[in-house]
């Protein structure tokens, strides 16, 4: 238990006033260059010209990619993205602002019940280790929809915490908390699908099971929350479902049941996955953490209903994914808050009583520290192409720096008598500098391994004329459109248009590689071909066909058949 002198929990008004002063501080800290990097490609470009074409072609319930029927996910982050379009145009800085929203909402949270329910110093180490993070905070940069799901159903168990675990004096708390659950867990399913009701299901299960609260299962059967669940769930699905006969099979059967049973799209992991992911990527706060779920699995095994509920949300996240036939790193983006919460109690906790995890969190933060500068210098011949560039080599050795200080700074206080609390300040400071050195950084990664099509799609655009086509060859480049402004023919390419072209078999969008080189030379239009370096290379050593460079780059070039 906290001691009584940190257990100063949040009183209202002031708890308003420092949620707002949070707020002011996160908001800087996430929104810092936040546009500096244009769109990556595939993600990024998908999920901006995903909401371009609804905001362009006013049609809100269906979901095109490039023209093309795209039923993979569902609508609520489109329908978020299509209205900053409508407000602010298309920009970095614009298309990331949902993201960063996110960010803030759930290190928000995080501090609300810490602050609620332990004490401010726990809610303000939660919030500020959940926030400088390398796997939190590395996806508050990326526009894709993980963050966003993870945050609403991160919601959907605080709300579900608040009602059940940590249970309020008043019965009306209790179903306010229940109807905002299920809110949340509908919005989560809107964002991503049935994921948003089913992992928050299996933890809220597994608790009822471990706790043996088998009664509290009639009780979590709210019908005014229920009827909300599927008041805000079921519309768009029964308007989709209405617009297309195929919808339903797709997207409940193929995009839910057969991706997490099969590997069928290629992202097929050994279960052992996620276990360095997590250990990478809670730097700088991994020892510290690391010893908090020790802590908090002996007082869930001593039968402490919160910390079974915590234990419950980080295993039953990473057993669920690793389980799983389709794994990528952000799946396991929910398990971030309960991690950084326990971490904020066990580092509130060493202030003034216990010395010892203190310092057993910092030996190990050491460790992982010292494995982590070993995993860079070995990495560097992987990155050789990227370090060439000396402002990319000065941000990759400033980093490394930061790695060695952030694991002796621990250590020495822990043997120095140094306050803990200083000493904790400092590792957010080191860990928020870090963040914004991988911010830089990426950069110069996405230029070396995701090179952007910014510059010649702007090209196009400025030279582009009514009636005339533009194509990409050999594959879809998805910033492209974005940047264009405009939806793009593919040549010789499907991915993941596929759908989209088997249910529009009529569709101008793909065209086979013979039949666009007929019509290279045999239309009066004039046509704009983006292709890459090496495919320009292919295409042309064994075709004499007349046409005009228009521009090029190190990885792309533009071509024109006039």
């Amino acid at each position: 238990m906290l001691n009584q002198k940190i257990k100063d929990k949040i009183t209202w008004p002031e708890g308003f006033r420092g949620i707002f002063f949070l707020a002011i501080i996160l908001s800087i800290f996430f929104s810092y260059e936040m546009g500096v990097r244009p769109f990556a490609d595939p993600d990024e470009g998908r999920y901006v010209e995903i909401p371009r074409e609804m905001a362009a072609t006013g049609d809100f319930v269906v979901p095109k990619l490039n023209g093309l029927k795209y039923f993979e996910k569902p609508a609520l982050f489109y329908w978020l993205q299509a209205g900053v379009i409508k407000i602010f145009g298309i920009s970095e800085t614009s298309m990331r602002l949902w993201v960063v929203i996110f960010a803030i909402l759930g290190c928000l949270g995080v501090f609300f019940v810490g602050s609620r329910f332990y004490s401010i110093t726990v809610g303000l180490l939660s919030s500020g280790i959940l926030a400088t993070n390398i796997l939190y905070y590395a996806h508050s940069r990326l526009i894709i929809l993980d963050l966003a799901v993870s945050i609403l159903m991160s919601g959907t168990l605080w709300c579900f915490f608040m009602s059940f675990v940590n249970i309020p004096a008043r019965i009306t708390s209790q179903k306010i908390h229940m109807t905002l659950a299920y809110a949340l867990a509908a919005l989560a399913c809107l964002t991503k699908g049935l994921i948003g009701i089913v992992l928050p299901g299996i933890i809220i299960f597994l608790w009822i099971v471990f706790t043996k609260n088998w009664s509290r299962i009639k009780d979590m059967l709210y019908i005014p929350g229920i009827f909300v669940f599927f008041a805000i769930f079921l519309p768009w699905h029964i308007m989709m479902a209405l617009q297309d006969a195929d919808f339903l099979h797709f997207y409940f059967v193929v995009e839910h049941l057969q991706r997490y049973a099969s590997n069928g799209h290629n992202r097929y992991q050994p279960p052992w996955f996620f276990i360095p992911i997590l250990l990478a990527g809670f730097l700088p706060w991994t020892g510290f953490s690391l010893v908090a779920i020790k802590n908090s699995c002996k007082k869930a095994l001593a039968k402490d209903s919160e910390n079974i509920f915590f234990i419950c949300w980080i295993f039953g996240t990473l057993g669920f994914f690793s389980f799983s036939n389709s794994k990528l790193i952000p799946y396991i983006l929910p398990l971030t808050p309960p991690i950084a919460l326990i971490t904020g109690i066990m580092l509130a906790e060493t202030f003034d009583t216990d010395d010892r995890n203190f310092k057993i969190g910092a030996w190990c933060n050491a460790f992982l520290f010292l494995i982590a500068y070993i995993a860079y210098t070995a990495a560097k011949e992987e990155i050789s192409d990227i370090l060439q560039n000396p402002d990319a080599a000065l941000l990759t050795n400033i980093f490394a720096l930061l790695l060695i200080v952030a694991a002796l700074i621990p250590i020495y206080s822990s043997y120095c008598n140094f306050s803990k609390v200083r000493v904790t300040v400092a590792c957010v400071f080191i860990g928020a500098n870090m963040m914004w050195l991988i911010n830089k950084a990426s950069v110069f990664y996405q230029e070396m391994k995701k090179p952007t099509t910014k510059e010649l799609a702007k090209l196009i655009s400025m030279n582009k004329k009514s009636g005339d086509l533009v194509f990409c060859y050999k594959r879809y480049y998805q910033d492209f459109p974005v940047y264009l402004n405009s939806t793009v023919g593919v040549v010789d390419f499907v991915g993941e248009l596929e759908f989209g072209a088997k249910a529009d078999r009529n569709n101008d969008k793909l065209i086979a590689e013979d039949d666009f080189w007929k019509l290279w030379s045999t239309t009066n239009k004039r046509i704009f071909l983006l292709l890459s370096q090496e495919h320009y290379r292919e295409a042309f050593a064994t075709k004499n066909l007349t046409h005009t460079i228009l521009d090029f780059d190190k990885y792309f070039i533009v071509i024109m058949n006039k």
